[in-house]
């Protein structure tokens, strides 16, 4: 949260606040999943992350999200949960499609999310100027996705890397 907020104080950390919240909650993820690998583990997580998006007036964005944990979650109960790629892959999809789905309603209403929402994210007329020449534009739609695929990727590994280091050999794991 305290990561997502100073990312959120700059245009740039406004676009890449999901990607770069997901590279620090991956730890999170890859513990809960290494310990119960039960049904619902990747639908619960990503439901619980999701939800300040409500602070950001982004309803229909969260519902969305929620649908899109759900297919990581379908995705990993596919796999039942068998191996650490298989974990890696369906936290990458959900992340993916967290980023994606929420960031979506900004993108196709080209700004006016922002211009209904002036007041509930206190943006001065200059900070909303900037964020109207950004939003609307795929490529910084398309640049954040993939940017959420490295750092949800990055992440993940990284966790697993831990988890094996010092929860496994603790037998925690």
């Amino acid at each position: 949260m305290i990561t997502g907020a100073l990312a959120a104080l700059t245009l740039f950390g406004t676009i890449a606040n999901i990607p770069i919240t997901l590279f620090f909650v991956s730890i999170a993820f890859m513990l809960a999943v290494s310990k119960v690998r039960k049904t619902g583990v990747f639908f619960i997580m990503g439901i619980i992350i999701v939800l300040p998006g409500f602070m950001a007036a982004n309803g229909i964005g969260v519902g969305l999200s929620i649908i899109g944990w759900f297919i990581a979650e379908t995705l990993a109960s596919t796999m039942k949960y068998k191996d650490k790629k298989s974990i890696i892959l369906s936290y990458v999809l959900g992340s993916t499609l967290q980023t994606a789905l929420f960031t979506l309603p900004m993108y196709l209403s080209h700004g006016e999310y922002f211009v209904q929402r002036k007041e509930i994210l206190h943006l001065t007329d200059e900070a909303l100027q900037q964020y109207l020449q950004v939003v609307g534009s795929w490529q910084m739609y398309g640049s954040m996705i993939a940017l959420t695929v490295i750092t949800s990727f990055a992440g993940a590994w990284i966790s697993m890397r831990i988890l094996k280091k010092h929860f496994e050999k603790a037998g925690m794991v």
